[in-house]
């Protein structure tokens, strides 16, 4: 960058302005009466990036009365006469203008005026009115409350109109956002001196990777930190919190962190620096052997993390002082310890995290001078900074890992060194708005407390950056739950470690661009002006799009795919939204996803992950990187780690998938990575080919190495194949799943066309005609299953190399027909009047003629047998599950277990159920059960052996049973004897 573009102005209406460009479309501005622009204790402390950076072609030149500083693609003009400026985009049009002159005095604080037009929405600000995100219309104070549990202004402000402005102040100020006037944003404070940095940019992405280049870009945190946090109940001892991380290693619910309260200390809430820990309640070693077997050492043995609470008032300005000059610790004119320096014994005890428990210092002391010449309320704002600061900073030299440090006070800055709850544990909507506005401001790492007790609290807060349990003065534990929000609770814990390595690449991409992980809907589609409020749904990552504490969803434009019942959908439309049973809330995929996920485990680090799962919702087209490190260490600022590119393009035709090569590398990976790709199709495909190597369908019961061929779930809807990285790790994957052939329906059958998606090849790449003609029998439709048995003909008479073999074809096809028959529970006298009869119709056949009219016999008996015991029903899942109702009603039928079995919701299988007979589940296995029965029992089966055979374990409930049904008891049915 030219070192020329920048600008000392003296204004003829007094004062003086400074000016300069910072990086590309980036500009500092500051005022002051004096001359003198003395750096801002955020930058002194370096919380603030004020150095110029390299970038496109920067300058400063001088018309008439204005001065022109080009940066980039933007420029800033300033009027020398009354300091008032103008900033432009790359396009040339003016994004935003002062309406009066700027000011900045001793005597009277600082302030500028903007222009705000008619239609423009402005996003930021932290966790302060955490009602809305939209902030048009407040008036908001930027200070720290005390009386609020969770506190963190944060003064930067974006525009919809493609710029934003952060103030570089740590006093008390205020945006007033057209609430004075509706057209004016103006910025005041009583005092310091104006320090402003200007941003132009194409969007709010672009925006806030300006910005958090200036504030700071948001931590990178352990990624077992983005799994679940427990925080046990107030006055536990050593032996309940163990008790506790039990509970979760039995349950099989995954957690990684417990948290102590602040009374783990021998005096509760010491903020001193001799603290210790509570002999009696949390007794502790210095024995290496000793430590092995202390609750901190089994914690450790289960997989767990320990974090403490504590709080400060230390004078943190003295250390700051110290590190601003380059003095470093212990020397001699080091005047005291500094304040992580006591804390060091606590993590060589195996402490893994903090959480600050911050009262502020400055309520208690509040005209106190501090070390650094600082006076309470100029301090007040940056104190919580510097405390996450300091102890990011002890942790990292400590131990070179990363720092967790928890935190829900804060100001300018925080998101480099802290994660954040947000909200109180009774205001869940406020706390979910809080976080969203907590992302429009750069802080990404945030969550909140988790409200256990509902099914909405758990969906809610289980998908979001992180996930966090605090007991606080009651019994939270999962394993306390009533049994089905038990059930919902574990099966959303899975869910979230499934999901780790999705969220951990999202908040890669956070740390390097300030894109949060948890992301309100304006940052995602900021040209649809239906997600300008919605601060009731969110996209977690790039794909997810989470709704809570509503029944109403809106989804943007594209496809999208409901994750809990597989139902798709195309937007943009707003959609009332049923939840399930078994969910808490709406859960959405964008089409085009591609969402890597873990295998189950209890927390990060059980197990090695060789091979990882790509759950694939096709759409035009997809991207995603996968992004992996070591997890813990500070290795990947140098570079060490890998990216994966993964693609999904769907056409027509095919559906590809692509997985490049791994890019880079680190200590600890998996050498040869596997995947296990399951895709979401629509309808069974006609062949998949993997690196052009076509692999053979096991679905189709070929006995084939599972992972050098594929399987289709027709009832889930899903593919699903193993593919592995090139042993040279040079090549890229390609995956090619073709999609049978569209036919046009044209009112009439050709020889050998087949209707209604049922194949007519001759085996090969379609998936066979064998298969295709069994799949069309078990609609129980003729006019389908009539064209696949002509197909199936044809093709068998093509390939067969004589005349003379017609006759094997007929038995084989009688074969097919009886097998499959049987394989539903029926035999061939029921189907066919008698296997005697088919045996003697085959030895009078003279012709391929009389051959394939005995087939078309055999086929409408069939299908008419077929339609005679079931009701109709055209989704292949209710039809398969009606034959397995009559093929197994002794078997456990109940609605989760098939649900479960068929790879769908419960309430949608129910749903689905009901659409398609006509009748609810459980009243038609009740009547196939009782139809069972009453045959059994006519043909002379024992009471007790027909319970049995109809799913009945006591013998004395199916008579109930039995009785309700039918009328009368189960003997009046048995065979009356000579």
């Amino acid at each position: 960058m030219d070192a020329v573009a920048d600008a000392r102005i003296w204004l003829k209406n007094g004062g003086w302005l400074a000016a300069e460009a910072i990086a590309s479309s980036t500009f500092r501005i500051r005022m002051s009466d004096t001359g003198g622009f003395p750096e801002s204790p955020l930058v002194r402390y370096q919380l603030v990036n004020a150095d110029k950076r390299p970038g496109d072609e920067s300058f400063c030149v001088e018309y008439g009365d204005a001065t022109v500083i080009r940066a980039g693609r933007a420029t800033l003009q300033i009027d020398r006469i009354d300091g008032q400026l103008s900033l432009s985009g790359p396009d040339g049009r003016e994004r935003l203008r002062t309406c009066c002159s700027p000011w900045s005095g001793s005597a009277s604080g600082f302030g500028a005026r903007f222009s705000l037009r008619a239609d423009e929405a402005l996003y930021g600000l932290g966790n302060v009115v955490p009602e809305r995100l939209n902030r048009r219309g407040l008036r908001v104070s930027m200070r720290a409350e005390q009386n609020l549990w969770a506190s963190a202004p944060i003064p930067f402000l974006m525009s919809s109109e493609g710029w934003a402005v952060m103030v570089n102040t740590t006093w008390q100020h205020t945006f007033d956002i057209g609430a004075a006037a509706d057209d004016i944003l103006s910025i005041e404070g009583p005092a310091g001196e104006l320090d402003l940095f200007l941003f132009a940019g194409e969007g709010y992405a672009e925006l806030l990777d300006a910005y958090t280049d200036v504030a700071g870009k948001p931590q990178l945190l352990p990624i077992w930190m983005y799994g679940l946090n427990f925080c046990p109940r107030v006055k536990s001892t050593a032996r309940d919190v163990l008790e506790d991380a039990i509970k979760f290693r039995r349950s099989g619910t995954p957690c990684d962190l417990i948290g102590l309260s602040a009374d783990w200390m021998e005096t509760v809430n010491d903020f001193s620096t001799a603290k210790r820990w509570h002999p009696e309640r949390f007794p502790t070693s210095t024995n290496d052997l000793l430590r092995q077997v202390s609750f901190i050492g089994i914690l450790h043995k289960q997989g767990f993390k320990l974090s403490l609470t504590l709080g400060c008032d230390h004078d943190l300005t003295l250390h700051e002082e110290r590190q601003a000059a380059g003095i470093t610790d212990g020397e001699p004119d080091d005047p005291e310890e500094a304040w992580y320096d006591h804390l060091r014994k606590f993590v060589d005890d195996g402490i893994a995290a903090f959480v600050l428990s911050l009262r502020s210092p400055m309520f208690n002391y509040p005209d106190r001078i501090w070390g650094n010449g600082m006076t309470s309320p100029e301090l007040h704002n940056l104190y919580p900074v510097l405390l996450g600061k300091q102890m990011f900073a002890g942790y990292r030299d400590q131990t070179g890992k990363r720092p967790v440090i928890h935190i829900e006070k804060g100001y300018l800055g925080m998101q480099q060194f802290v994660a954040s709850t947000a909200g109180t544990f009774y205001n869940a909507k406020h706390a979910i708005a809080a976080i969203l506005n907590y992302g429009l401001s750069g802080h990404v790492n945030t969550s909140t407390n988790m409200h256990l007790i509902t099914r909405e609290g758990i969906h809610a807060d289980f998908l979001l950056a992180w996930s966090r349990i605090h007991s606080q003065d009651h019994f939270h534990h999962p394993d306390f739950l009533e049994l089905p929000l038990q059930e919902l609770f574990r099966r959303y814990a899975r869910l979230r470690y499934r999901l780790l390595p999705y969220l951990y690449a999202a908040a890669f991409v956070a740390a390097r661009t300030g894109m949060p992980i948890t992301r309100a809907m304006p940052l995602m589609y900021p040209d649809d002006r239906n997600c300008r409020e919605l601060s009731e749904q969110y996209m977690l990552g790039d794909s997810l799009l989470v709704a809570v504490y509503t029944d109403q969803v809106y989804l943007p434009e594209g496809g999208w795919f409901d994750y809990w019942t597989g139902e798709r959908y195309s937007g943009p439309q707003r959609i009332a939204y049923t939840v399930p049973p078994g969910a808490g809330g709406p859960l959405f995929v964008r089409a085009g996803a591609i969402v890597p996920m873990w295998p189950q485990m209890d927390h990060v680090g059980q197990l090695r992950v060789e091979t990882l799962t790509l759950d694939i919702y096709p759409g035009p087209n997809g991207e995603f990187v996968l992004y992996e490190d070591d997890g813990a260490t500070f290795d990947y600022l140098d570079g060490r780690f890998t990216r994966t590119t993964l693609t999904c393009e769907a056409s027509l035709e095919t559906t590809t998938v692509r997985i490049s090569r791994r890019e880079g590398e680190y200590a600890g990976m998996v050498r040869k990575r596997c995947y296990e790709l399951i895709v979401h199709m629509q309808g069974k495909p006609a062949a998949v080919r993997v690196d052009g190597q076509r692999r053979l369908d096991q679905s189709r019961r070929i006995k084939a190495d599972p992972f050098r061929s594929w399987r289709y779930d027709r009832l889930a809807d899903t593919v699903t194949l193993h593919v592995e990285e090139d042993a040279s790790g040079e090549a890229e994957v390609l995956v090619e799943i073709v999609h049978p052939p569209k036919r046009k329906n044209t009112g009439a059958r050709s020889p050998g066309a087949v209707t209604a998606g049922v194949s007519s090849g001759t085996g090969g790449e379609e998936g066979g005609t064998d298969e295709a003609f069994v799949a069309a029998l078990d609609t129980g439709e003729t006019q389908r299953a009539e064209p696949a048995l002509e197909a199936w003909w044809k093709a068998k008479m093509k390939a067969g190399s004589s005349g003379a073999v017609w006759p094997l074809h007929v038995m084989q096809a009688c074969h097919l027909i009886v097998r499959h028959a049987e394989g539903r529970g029926w035999t061939a006298a029921d189907v066919f009047g008698g296997s005697a009869d088919l045996t003697a119709a085959l030895a009078l056949l003279q012709s391929p003629e009389q051959g394939y009219e005995l087939l078309q016999g055999l086929v409408r008996r069939f299908t008419r047998h077929t339609a005679e015991r079931r009701p109709a029903a055209k989704h292949p899942v209710i039809r398969e599950l009606i034959v397995l109702i009559e093929r197994e009603p002794d078997k456990d039928l109940s609605l989760n277990t098939m649900a479960e079995r068929f790879a769908l919701h419960p309430f949608h299988l129910s749903r689905l159920f009901k659409k398609e007979t006509g009748g609810a589940y459980s009243d038609y296995v009740m009547t196939a059960r009782m139809t069972k029965a009453r045959k059994l029992l006519e043909a002379g089966v024992k009471v007790y052996e027909t319970a049995s055979c109809c799913g009945f374990k006591d013998a004395g409930n199916f008579s109930k049973a039995f009785s309700k049904y039918w009328g009368a008891p189960p003997a009046s049915f048995k065979p009356k004897r000579e």
